[in-house]
């Protein structure tokens, strides 16, 4: 596959490049999540997120209000931050640093949407459970 890379650069065929690097790894990645929601909790001290395994129960279960989760949704392709109602400045601080390398992982063109408990719009609802 490089030595293929190597070719297209010494003819110039960069935008070749970027379409057929792109749709290796997100392709990849997508088959991954398929239609699975995958969820994320902050972990203040190593400033980042960590995945949670979801089992069979309805997302709202692992949601906390001291807590930020992240939660990809692969249908709607999009990247929804929960904002429980007792976290702090810190917190929130973080996720929006993170969230777009989380992003990233599954796919550039997904949407970052930030939620505050207590104010969750119906599609979030939906997603979640409630």
């Amino acid at each position: 596959m490089f030595n293929y890379i190597i070719k297209l650069i010494k003819k110039n065929c960069i935008i070749v490049i970027c379409t057929f690097l792109y749709i290796y790894f997100t392709g990849n990645n997508m088959t991954i999540l398929e239609e699975q929601f995958l969820l994320f909790e902050i972990d203040e001290e190593k400033e980042d997120f960590i995945e949670i395994e979801v089992e069979d129960s309805p997302l709202y279960m692992y949601l906390d209000a001291s807590s930020i989760f992240i939660i990809v949704d692969p249908i709607d392709k999009k990247v929804w931050i929960f904002h429980g109602e007792k976290v702090s400045i810190r917190q929130k601080f973080i996720a929006a640093q993170k969230a777009p390398n989380i992003r990233d992982r599954y796919g550039i063109d997904f949407k970052i949407v930030a939620v505050d408990e207590g104010s969750e719009p119906p599609e979030f609802k939906e997603i979640v459970g409630l």
